[in-house]
C-alpha cells in the first residue's frame, strides 16, 4: 500500500501526474480511442522526462482502480508470435500467424476467434533466440504442430494476456525457455505465476500450469564455455525468488535456484548452441523425449 498526498512536497509531483493520466484515460474511455504507453510518454515528455515515471504512474492508477492496463484503454504492443494460429479480430482483420515476427494484437480484447491445430505453445524469453529458432526450421523439426511467442525478455501485460487467452481457449500445454540466470528464471516465473507489481490482476495474466524447459542451472554442467559468475545483484535476486511464497509448492524450482545460488554461475540460451542446428535437432527433441521440464 502507498500513499500519495497532494499537500506533501515530495508527493506532489506525483499526485499531479496521476491526476493528468486520469483525465487522459478519461477522454480516451469516453472517445473509445487507444494510445500505447510510449504514445503516452511522449504526449507528457515535456512534463517528465522518463518514461518509468509515467509507466509507474499507470501502474498505481491501476492499483487504484483495481483494474488491467487494458482496460484503461492504455495499450502496449512488443511481443511477438508465430506458428499454427489465425486470429480474427472485431474489426474482420485476420492475422496468420504463420509470418516470422507477427506482432502480437495490440488490444487483445479485440480477438473474436482463434483458429490453430497446434499442441503446444512454446515461450521463448528472447527475441534472437526465437529467430534462430525459425531460422533452424524448428517448426518443421518437431512431429507436432506448435505457436511459438516471446516477449522480448521481460514480457509487458499485453504479451502475457495473450498467453493466457490462448492456454485458457485451447486447454494445450505451454512451455518456457529462459537464460540460466536469475533474470531468466524470474521472467518465466512471472509468466506462470504474475509478478507483485501486478498481482491485482494476475488471475488475467498467470498461466500456473506453465513448465519450465530450460535452461536449468543444472545443465551449466554439460557447457563447456560461455559461462560467467553470478553479479551480487543476481545473487540477492536469486534469494528474494527462493522467499516467494509459491516456492513452497515448487520444490523443483527451488533445487535449481539453489545450485545456481551454491555455484554462483549463469550462462544464457546461446551456450547451448554447439552447432547451427543443435537447438532444433538435439535440444528440444531430447527435452520432449525424456520429458525433461519443471
Amino acid at each position: 500500500m502507498s500513499v500519495i498526498k497532494s499537500n506533501v512536497q515530495r508527493s506532489r509531483a506525483k499526485f499531479k501526474l496521476i491526476l493528468c493520466i486520469l483525465k487522459k484515460i478519461q477522454t480516451l474511455l469516453e472517445t473509445n480511442t487507444k494510445l500505447t504507453k510510449r504514445e503516452l510518454y511522449y504526449q507528457l515528455k515535456s512534463l517528465i522526462g522518463d518514461q518509468r515515471v509515467t509507466d509507474r504512474a499507470i501502474n498505481a492508477i491501476s492499483c487504484l482502480l483495481d483494474v488491467g492496463m487494458w482496460a484503461l484503454n492504455i495499450v502496449a504492443q512488443k511481443g511477438l508470435v508465430f506458428g499454427n494460429l489465425k486470429i480474427l479480430l472485431a474489426s474482420g482483420e485476420i492475422l496468420n500467424c504463420n509470418v516470422p515476427g507477427t506482432l502480437i494484437p495490440q488490444d487483445v480484447n479485440e480477438i473474436i476467434e482463434l483458429h490453430s491445430s497446434a499442441y503446444f505453445i512454446l515461450v521463448i524469453e528472447k527475441e534472437s533466440i526465437f529467430h534462430k529458432l525459425i531460422e533452424e526450421n524448428l517448426p518443421n523439426k518437431l512431429t507436432r504442430p506448435f505457436i511459438m511467442i516471446t516477449g522480448k525478455g521481460f514480457p509487458d501485460l499485453n504479451t502475457q494476456l495473450f498467453l493466457r487467452r490462448l492456454w485458457v481457449a485451447m486447454s494445450i500445454p505451454v512451455f518456457i525457455l529462459v537464460d540460466a540466470d536469475p533474470d531468466g528464471i524470474s521472467i518465466m516465473l512471472n509468466y506462470r505465476f504474475g509478478s507483485v507489481k501486478n498481482a491485482h490482476v494476475s488471475h488475467h495474466l498467470a498461466v500456473p500450469k506453465a513448465k519450465w524447459l530450460g535452461v536449468f542451472p543444472s545443465e551449466l554442467r554439460n557447457f563447456s564455455n560461455n559461462i560467467q559468475p553470478l553479479s551480487e545483484r543476481e545473487v540477492k535476486l536469486a534469494e528474494d525468488l527462493l522467499k516467494t511464497p509459491y516456492m513452497a509448492e515448487n520444490p523443483e524450482i527451488v533445487r535449481e535456484l539453489k545450485v545456481l545460488i551454491e555455484k554462483k554461475r549463469k550462462a544464457g540460451i546461446e551456450g547451448l548452441i554447439k552447432s547451427n542446428v543443435f537447438l532444433s535437432e538435439v535440444y528440444f527433441p531430447a527435452k520432449f523425449f525424456s520429458h525433461d521440464f519443471i
